[in-house]
């Protein structure tokens, strides 16, 4: 018996509602016109004209994740966020020394140059970012982030300190500067050296 005959068969009001629920807004119609209407692949009941900038299929916006290169769905979107956000030993080991050891230099030259050290510190940070994004990778992240800004700060104090024990060890016992002169000399520009190397390396990899 088809499907048909069967429905035939059904009392008046048991075929209305079957005929009802087939034509329910949601559900199939393997009738229905290939009119370009797309729907989500994890959910058939919506409504998308979104697709997978990767395998190409229908995705909703809930599904959608949203990567440097467009709108990806969960399966193609997670792998490359996890690829993003992972790093190697040897990356671990060289990306962070180039941030420390860029700002120890930094840090140590500041102190000397004195006011135009803003303007090195600048664009050395700029360009020890390049040299860190070169050994990491295209990565991104909090974990990026934290290895790049840490290092430069961790190295810049560093740096700074030597600098400041060179500079004591440099003046005679008896000459009896204080410390003071000091901080009110030199650390005010060691500060904004300091700012100035991280919003230069900000300038280059603001995308993080």
């Amino acid at each position: 018996m088809t499907t048909a005959e069967a429905i035939d068969q059904l009392p008046d009001h048991a075929a209305d509602a079957h005929a009802h629920d087939a034509h329910a807004p949601g559900a199939p119609d393997a009738e229905a016109p290939d009119d370009g209407r797309m729907y989500c692949y994890r959910h058939p009941d919506r409504e998308t004209w979104l697709r997978c900038g990767r395998c190409d299929q229908p995705i909703c916006s809930k599904c959608a994740v949203q990567g440097p290169v467009g709108s990806r769905c969960r399966q193609c979107g997670l792998v490359k966020s996890a690829t993003l956000a992972s790093f190697t030993p040897q990356q671990l080991a060289i990306g962070p020394g180039v941030a420390v050891g860029g700002g120890a230099i930094v840090g140590y030259l500041g102190g000397q140059v004195g006011f135009y050290s803003i303007f090195i510190a600048f664009f050395a940070g700029a360009f020890i970012a390049e040299a860190f994004v070169r050994f990491m990778g295209p990565k991104r992240g909090p974990l990026m982030r934290a290895l790049l800004y840490g290092g430069l700060a961790a190295g810049f104090a560093l740096g700074a300190a030597l600098e400041f024990s060179t500079f004591m060890g440099a003046i005679p016992e008896e000459a009896g500067v204080p410390f003071e002169f000091w901080l009110q000399s030199m650390l005010p520009y060691t500060l904004i050296g300091l700012g100035a190397v991280c919003a230069g390396a900000y300038s280059r990899v603001r995308w993080f």
